[in-house]
Formats: structure tokens, C-alpha cells, sequence
């Protein structure tokens, strides 16, 4: 193809890359209240193991349309991402010989499982990992003792009554359930200890109110913002399918001879130096996401490694 030509190729592929992204777009925000469902169950799972009530926080009046739109925006950039791959392969593939075009047609399946493998990897290890870690951690923050000194008594009025009541307290017996009675007659309590909720059945229907596991509540809860989860979640699962791609970009290296396997070997302390700066760059601020994400993607670079030797051999004696 003439120079001309590669562009005209590559104006199409771009806008067909962007008319998926649109679609996908479109889809998401269509399923956006289920899409949402899927991000926020991890949380909401590692929350409940770790004692806390399950939710998330809106704080701002239009941080949930904000969040509802970003689900759509970012989501659909993550399915969009296969089809964009494959445009990426069909650019590529157009500069290339006949015998070579069919070559890189088979790296295309394998490169959209690469990405789906890095998503799904992300969200059922990596997403309750990081979650339970930094979760437990602030749950070991304990209340501090809140009596105040000489001091602070002399500034802030004094709330401890002069002299203790004597006035008896009735005895509260609540029945503890796991599951809620199917109907209960109005002016019914109990506690839900699945959800760790007190209930109160009224003629305008269930009232409850949250309890907290232990005598003393932590001082610090993790209950996170809608529109900061959401694109902590998104933005990982973007980067956790780019790193995936690194086989299919070190076996494209070396059988295109731009760098031979030899050299790569050579290099692997700068592979690994990289590879942390990478993950450093394509995670949130915080070292466990980037050790999750630079460990796999280092291996995934071995894997590519082992790959490119395989197929040189293979062509070596098909030659011979």
C-alpha cells in the first residue's frame, strides 16, 4: 500500500474504533443500574465480612447522575476495548504481506482473551484483596478515650448529670434472627443478625436503624463515595486489560524483528524497572494495586518470552 493509502486505511479504522466506542457507550448507560450492581458487589461483600454495613456514599446532590453517566462513559470504553483491538490488528495487518496478514489475524482472538482475562482477573482477586486490605486496615483504628481533660472541661460545658438516675429501665428482649418474619404484626422488633439491623414493623411499614459489631464502634468506618469507588474500579479494570496485552506485545516484537528475544532477555532488569513504573502509572496512588498489577504483568512478559522462543525454534527446523 502506498503512504496514502495506510492513511485512508487508518482514518477508517479510527472511526470505526470510534463508532464502537459510541455503541458501547450507549449500551452501558442503557444497563447502567446493573452494570452498577456488578462494580459495587465486591465492596459491599467485603464490608459485610468485615462487620461494616454494606453502602455507599452520595455527597453531593449530583454525584449519583455524575457517577450513573461515568459508569456509562468508562464501562463503555472497557467493552468497546475488544473491538478496538481488533481495529488495531486490522491497521496493523494491512501494511503487512499476505502470509504475514494471516499470521497476525490469529493474535487477534488471543489478544481480546489476554484483555477479558486481565478484567475478570481485576475483579474477583485483585478487587477483594486490595478492598479487605485497606478495609481491615482502618478497622484497626480503635476510639480513642474521649474524657476530656482539666482543660477541654472548662471549655466545653459539662453533660455528666450531678447525680446518677435511679429510675428503673425496662427489660428489652429483641428475638434475633437471621432472616426478617414474612409478616409481622405492627409494633414487632427484632434484630437481623445477617444484616445486623434493628427492626421495628409500623402500620407505614419496616423502620431499622444500622448496629455496629463490639461495645465501641471504630473510629474510622469505610463507607466510600459512589463517584471515587467507580472510577477506582473502571480505571483498574482498564489498566489490568492493557497489562494483560503484554505477551501478545513482546511475542509482535520479536517476530517482527524489532527486538530480538536475545535482547529482551538482556534487558529484564529494565523490563522490570518498567514494568513498576507502568503499574505505578496505570493504578491509583496506592503500593498494593501496584505490586498486584506490575507482579502478573512481569510474568505475562516471561510468558511472551517463552512464547517468542518456542516459535523461533518451530520456524528454525521447518526451515532446516
Amino acid at each position: 500500500m502506498s503512504f496514502g493509502d495506510h492513511l485512508e486505511e487508518l482514518r477508517s479504522s479510527l472511526i470505526r474504533a470510534l463508532v464502537g466506542v459510541v455503541l458501547g457507550m450507549i449500551v452501558c448507560l442503557i444497563f447502567g443500574r446493573e452494570i452498577l450492581e456488578i462494580i459495587y458487589r465486591p465492596l459491599l461483600i467485603v464490608q459485610n465480612q468485615n462487620d461494616l454495613q454494606p453502602s455507599l456514599q452520595v455527597l453531593s446532590p449530583t454525584a449519583g447522575f455524575i457517577a450513573f453517566l461515568k459508569i456509562g462513559f468508562l464501562s463503555g470504553l472497557i467493552v468497546a476495548m475488544p473491538w478496538l483491538i481488533y481495529q488495531v490488528w486490522r491497521f496493523v495487518a494491512s501494511g503487512l504481506y499476505a502470509r504475514e496478514q494471516r499470521f497476525v489475524k490469529l493474535l487477534i482472538p488471543v489478544s481480546l482473551l489476554l484483555f477479558v482475562a486481565g478484567v475478570m482477573f481485576l475483579y474477583f482477586i485483585v478487587l477483594p484483596v486490595v478492598l479487605n486490605f485497606f478495609i481491615s486496615f482502618n478497622k484497626n483504628f480503635d476510639m480513642p478515650d474521649l474524657t476530656p481533660t482539666v482543660f477541654q472541661s472548662l471549655l466545653v460545658r459539662d453533660r455528666t448529670p450531678s447525680s446518677p438516675t435511679t429510675a428503673p429501665t425496662p427489660d428489652l428482649n429483641f428475638p434475633v434472627v437471621d432472616e426478617d418474619p414474612p409478616a409481622p404484626a405492627p409494633g414487632t422488633a427484632w434484630v437481623n443478625a445477617t444484616t445486623r439491623r434493628l427492626m421495628v414493623n409500623t402500620d407505614s411499614g419496616v423502620l431499622s436503624v444500622a448496629l455496629d459489631v463490639g461495645p465501641v464502634p471504630p473510629a474510622m468506618h469505610s463507607q466510600f463515595a459512589l463517584d471515587f469507588y467507580i472510577s477506582f474500579v473502571l480505571m483498574l479494570c482498564l489498566a489490568f486489560g492493557i497489562a494483560f496485552e503484554t505477551p501478545i506485545v513482546v511475542f509482535f516484537l520479536s517476530w517482527s524483528g524489532l527486538v530480538p528475544v536475545a535482547k529482551m532477555v538482556r534487558g529484564r532488569r529494565y523490563v522490570l524497572f518498567g514494568t513498576v513504573i507502568a503499574a505505578a502509572m496505570l493504578t491509583p496512588p496506592d503500593v498494593i494495586s501496584q505490586i498486584l498489577l506490575a507482579g502478573p504483568m512481569y510474568l505475562l512478559f516471561e510468558l511472551g518470552i517463552v512464547v517468542a522462543r518456542a516459535t523461533q525454534r518451530k520456524t528454525a527446523v521447518s526451515t532446516d
